[in-house]
């Protein structure tokens, strides 16, 4: 008699996540967790380097700094790992309405650098656009699966994923914060393209895109001051100092702690360009590994992607993957001097704890995600009756 396979292994003895028999290869969410432990590292290490070489605290006080951020973090990812998918997919929608509701509350409680973007509690602040992007993608994930057979309708499909980002986009843009606006319907855009949206029906909203993109440059200062700095980029500006950063960190950079950009010539050296600073003291070795690191978080989340069944659980590794290879390239085109300026963290390394707290959350969601599809714990279509 000829036995069945169990769920999550084939015929031919190996396991859908790339496990063999003889324990010679490592699981694809063995790879991410390592991956992004790797980033974790690296992010205390320039902590240490940058913030305590621009304050007066010593290295052990920055890194508990950032080593209290990064426990919440490992909270936060905790607990998107354990809690049932089917109550995550229940408060997708409540929570994304509320995460909105927060992007609109600076304006009342906190503003930073002339724009209401921080919500200050205290002592203690956080950036509303991280968890309003991370239930972005719970809720457009939810919206696609309950499509269902409908996704190449521009009704059922198009309307109810982009409406989500829209809304997000038009919070994000009263504070103002347009790039993280832009970001936020890319992101929603790509998810629904992913899912089988039509993509003539992007057409309309590309053709607004670039209207509403001529109405900013014409009309706002601050948007016509960061285009013309990036067509036209000097060694004083914000990205030409993050230029220098990077080539003058040859092949093996200047050291660990022995940058001098970070003092004062390079803007946010420990958030927007800590990529900068970890070219200029670590070298080319340096910026190939966290472009390398990038690189298989991508493949890796790639490879679940596919063998993930449940569309709903599909699209929520998905959603993910997208928001942080995303985040991740604009941060290095920005620094790169291909894209202009925006206030674009870089994930698991920028010192930012908000953005630190919702990219492990959301890595801790993609696990629960993947070990729910293999265990059949999760079924859309137990939840979701499409009419």
């Amino acid at each position: 008699m000829t036995a069945i396979p169990r769920r999550g292994s084939s015929a031919r003895g190996h396991d859908d996540d790339g496990a063999s028999p003889s324990g010679l290869h490592i699981r694809e969410l063995d790879w991410l967790m390592l991956v992004v432990m790797g980033l974790c590292c690296l992010g205390v290490v320039m902590a240490v380097s940058v913030v305590g070489s621009q304050s007066d605290a010593g290295p052990m006080v920055v890194m508990k700094a950032q080593g209290l951020k990064l426990l919440v973090g490992v909270i936060a990812f905790m607990v998107a790992a354990l809690t049932p998918i089917r109550l995550i997919r229940r408060v997708a929608i409540p929570m994304f309405f509320v995460a909105v509701l927060l992007c609109l509350l600076p304006h009342v409680i906190g503003r930073s650098h002339g724009a209401a973007r921080w919500i200050k509690i205290g002592s203690q602040q956080f950036q509303p656009v991280e968890p309003a992007r991370f239930f972005l993608v719970l809720a457009v994930s939810w919206l696609l699966a309950r499509s269902g057979a409908g996704l190449s309708s521009f009704r059922r499909g198009f309307v109810p994923a982009i409406g989500c980002a829209m809304t997000l986009a038009l919070a994000l843009a009263t504070q103002p914060d347009n790039g993280n606006a832009l970001l936020a319907v890319i992101l929603a855009s790509c998810l629904a393209l992913v899912a089988g949206v039509r993509i003539l029906h992007f057409a309309p909203l590309m053709a607004a895109g670039i209207g509403v993109t001529v109405f900013l440059a014409t009309q706002h200062d601050y948007v016509r001051r960061r285009i013309e700095e990036f067509l036209n980029t000097t060694p004083d500006s914000q990205v030409g100092l993050g230029l220098i950063a990077v080539g003058s960190g040859g092949a093996f950079g200047r050291g660990l702690g022995q940058g001098w950009m970070k003092m004062n010539y390079v803007p946010e050296a420990s958030n927007d360009f800590v990529f900068a600073i970890i070219a200029e003291e670590f070298g080319y070795l340096g910026s190939l590994f966290v472009l390398g690191s990038y690189t298989v978080f991508g493949y890796v989340c790639y490879r679940l992607v596919r063998q993930v069944k449940d569309p709903f659980l599909r699209y929520v590794v998905c959603g993910y993957a997208l928001m942080i290879c995303m985040q991740a390239v604009v941060n290095l085109l920005v620094v790169s001097g291909w894209a202009p300026a925006k206030g674009i963290d870089l994930p698991f390394v920028s010192t930012g704890g908000t953005s630190l707290v919702f990219c492990l959350a959301a890595v801790g969601l993609i696990g629960n995600a993947v070990r729910s599809d293999r265990t059949g714990s999760f079924s859309t279509t137990d939840e979701v009756v499409v009419t």
